[in-house]
């Protein structure tokens, strides 16, 4: 008999659509082990949390994290942390927020996540690094809009979805705060621009928009980088917002895109908020590298 697979199944109960995993549990089980793979069930509690010793003493061939951006890059950088190598992994975007898998075009279908496993090749997929030691898999961003992810109520994100960041969204357009930000990449090219938002890209979704960056790619090594400049009238903002949702920045003379392998941000002097795969940051400085070759992902 051919050896067996073994697989965890990471998940968040507290995430959007946790019951999804419970409910379809069996289904899971018995598909994974028509195609030889056993399952374990893990569930994440932030203040008793086992995994990195699991892994570190136990070797799992397919690590499937269910769960939103955040709960993903969570866990990661528990792993990169610890030294502990990634064993493949699969996605079941569960959480409201889910641009890292729209970005692999994972559909919201429990049946599609389990045949990427049991059908599809892991390839490898760029994440990005935070002062060496924190992952990321689809953005880090400043200023304007930044906070919405993680200061929405979490009802109204189960209740409502995407449409809650949007309502919670309006707000911040009466309180706009320009910054100072100053941006080196790869060492020697220093970018200085007045600017209510920035955001740090692996692929190309952030916040719900699809395709902001249409070339933006998630294995050639290079983040893609979004400037909003300081907007001087206010009327303007409506078509930043189109031209976002419809990846047409090239026409906007507001918004500045950039690449690069490795920059470094300066703590804004002014005081914004700050998300991390739709979590809440800190303003600091920060060096941010993208890392190829580590991460293999069933998309």
């Amino acid at each position: 008999m051919e050896k067996l697979k073994k697989a965890i199944l990471v998940y968040n109960p507290k995430s959007g659509n946790a019951n999804t995993i419970l409910s379809n549990f069996d289904l899971i089980t018995t598909k994974l082990l028509e195609k030889g793979i056993t399952l374990t069930l893990y569930s994440i509690s932030w203040d008793y949390d086992l995994l990195t010793e699991i892994l570190k003493n136990e070797k799992y061939d397919i690590l499937i994290l269910s769960g939103g951006d955040g709960t993903l890059s969570r866990c990661l950088s528990e792993l990169y942390s610890k030294n502990i190598e990634f064993p493949e992994v699969a996605i079941f975007p569960t959480g409201t927020s889910n641009d890292f898998a729209k970005a692999l075009k994972i559909e919201e279908n429990i049946e599609n996540w389990i045949e990427k496993i049991t059908d599809k090749t892991a390839k490898y997929v760029d994440f990005g690094l935070i002062n060496g030691k924190t992952v990321f898999l689809s953005s880090y961003a400043g200023g304007l809009f930044t906070k919405i992810s993680y200061n929405t109520d979490k009802t109204l994100k189960k209740t409502f979805g995407k449409v809650a960041y949007y309502i919670n969204g309006l707000g911040e357009l009466t309180n706009i705060k320009t910054f100072d930000l100053d941006i080196v990449l790869d060492g020697n090219e220093t970018i200085k621009e007045k600017a209510i938002l920035y955001a740090i890209l692996n692929g190309k979704s952030v916040g719900g928009f699809e395709n902001v960056i249409d070339e933006a790619s998630m294995n050639d090594g290079f983040m893609d980088i979004l400037i909003v400049k300081s907007i001087e009238n206010p009327l303007d903002i409506p078509k930043i917002i189109i031209d976002l949702m419809n990846s047409n920045l090239t026409n906007n003379d507001y918004i500045r895109t950039l690449q690069a392998k490795k920059c470094e941000i300066k703590k804004v002097s002014e005081e914004i908020d700050v998300s991390i795969d739709g979590e809440e940051g800190e303003n600091m400085d920060v060096t941010i590298e993208f890392i190829s070759g580590k991460l293999k992902v069933f998309c």
